[in-house]
């Protein structure tokens, strides 16, 4: 009874707190932004967006504390740590790339100009969810960078939240504030979407949220959410060899097949009303895939191919290690591929990633018995790791997924703490090249980071499959004495 008594106390203190801590970042932001960004014109707007991006943080931390039931102390710090982080963020609203300049920008501008009807043909290599998402922005009335942003930003809050409570079930209670804060301020999440004005903790938001709802026992949320996630990014299918592990343990059956397909149709809705043929709006993925990306074997992504020159740098500063090799004009742009040749290497590493691929997953499939219910996290991460880091042609940010995977599995086991470390600092230094053209480090070794990952990951997949199959075996002469 007492404890009910103080709970009961506790909880408006809690709500009072957080109301002043929202409304100490209104303000602050508000007067940031009207003094700093580049693209509002008044005090109304700066009002406005600082109202949008205080309401994603109101909305995180009543969560947050709805799902946790904090102490004072607890939400004091956890507060006042994301208005911090929510600020960094803000800090970076002005920040243009040429992935803005030169793609999400324009594509707005299309929306803009041809409202609603727009949809009935392809803007850009998004796929349709998104374009929604442009189209909305392009209607209102403050700069669209800084709506584009907010988009991923609310994810960013979404995210931390979910990966909270997945580690709250995989790791124990103990961990879930530390992910939660961990996420927030990850630098792969801060930079990806508040710099970058990227989507992937958006799309991530959903795989995460499918994995939870997996080890759960809720297979149409996880299969629903699984098919939210493919409609936001391709890179959604990192994860499909889980869900093909699932279908064998008969943890996922047809008719979550078919919830599936099904919410995945209705993200196409829209469209469809606006006047776009159903097969091209199927076929988004289809013809994003083809006629792209011919210039190198990897995109500054930490993977295999990071051994291997490529025809044109993603920046004008050449690899560090080439001016070394005896006989190389290191000014060349091109000093051993030729665009003739480009294709067929690409075509050779794809045939090569899809024999691996097909012998890393059939063999998790033979030994489907030995890959218990407690091991979906760890084979998550295997192909999280794995996937991106055979197949060509792979972006810096396609390792996102690996990311937020190594935090929950750091989380887990104590003894791999230092997962996200080698994960995650790959990741993020694979991010400099492209944002700041410059290349810090020998990127070779970003990809030795990611290759001691795998091979950690590997390592502790086999051995657990190893005392699953002695206990089999165990079980197996038992019965038959």
């Amino acid at each position: 009874m007492d404890n009910k008594l103080s709970s009961t106390i506790r909880r408006p203190g809690n709500g009072a707190l957080l109301t002043l801590m929202t409304l100490a970042l209104f303000g602050v932001q508000a007067v940031f932004m009207h003094a700093g960004l580049t693209h509002l014109d008044s005090w109304g707007q700066a009002l406005a967006l600082s109202a949008l991006y205080t309401a994603v943080y109101a909305v995180a931390m009543g969560l947050f504390a709805r799902l946790e039931r904090p102490q004072a102390r607890t939400i004091l710090f956890v507060g006042v740590t994301a208005a911090l982080l929510m600020l960094a963020r803000v800090a970076m609203l002005d920040y243009e790339t040429a992935d803005y300049t030169t793609f999400l920008g324009p594509w707005t501008q299309v929306f803009r100009e041809g409202g609603f009807r727009t949809l009935a043909k392809n803007v850009g290599d998004y796929n349709l969810v998104y374009q929604y998402i442009l189209l909305i922005i392009s209607q209102m009335p403050l700069f669209d960078l800084y709506l584009i942003k907010w988009v991923t930003v609310c994810f960013d809050f979404l995210l931390a939240l979910v990966m909270m409570r997945a580690s709250g079930h995989l790791a124990g209670r103990r961990t879930e504030v530390p992910v939660f804060l961990i996420v927030l301020s990850l630098p792969t999440v801060l930079l990806d979407g508040a710099c970058w004005a990227q989507c992937d903790p958006v799309y991530i938001t959903f795989v995460v949220l499918s994995l939870y709802a997996l080890e759960t026992d809720r297979p149409y949320l996880s299969a629903i959410a699984l098919s939210v996630a493919f409609a936001f990014k391709l890179q959604t299918i990192f994860f499909f060899p889980v869900v093909l592990l699932g279908l064998i343990q008969k943890r996922f059956r047809a008719r979550h097949a078919a919830a599936f397909f099904l919410a995945y149709l209705v993200t196409m809705l829209p469209a469809l009303v606006a006047g776009r043929p159903f097969l091209d709006a199927l076929s988004v993925y289809a013809n994003q895939s083809v006629g792209q990306y011919y210039d190198r074997l990897t995109y500054n992504a930490p993977n295999l191919y990071l051994f291997f020159p490529m025809l044109e740098f993603a920046s004008s500063q050449e690899y560090t290690w080439m001016r070394y090799i005896d006989g190389i004009d290191y000014k060349a742009t091109n000093p051993y591929l030729t665009e003739a040749l480009m294709p067929a290497l690409q075509s050779a590493a794809l045939y090569a990633c899809i024999i691996l691929t097909l012998i890393a997953v059939i063999y998790w499939l033979i030994h489907y018995r030995e890959v218990t219910r407690d091991m979906t996290l760890d084979l998550a991460l295997f192909f999280a790791i794995f996937l991106p880091f055979v197949m060509p042609k792979i972006h810096d940010r396609y390792f996102f997924m690996a990311d937020m995977l190594s935090v929950l599995y750091a989380a887990r086991y104590k003894n791999r703490r230092f997962m996200p470390v080698l994960v995650i600092g790959a990741s993020l230094m694979c991010y400099m090249p492209y944002l700041t053209r410059q290349r810090p480090v020998d990127e070779r070794w970003l990809a030795l980071m990611m290759l001691a990952a795998l091979v950690l990951v590997t390592r502790d997949l086999l051995v657990r499959m190893r005392k699953n199959r002695a206990a089999l075996r165990m079980a197996k002469g038992g019965e038959a004495a």
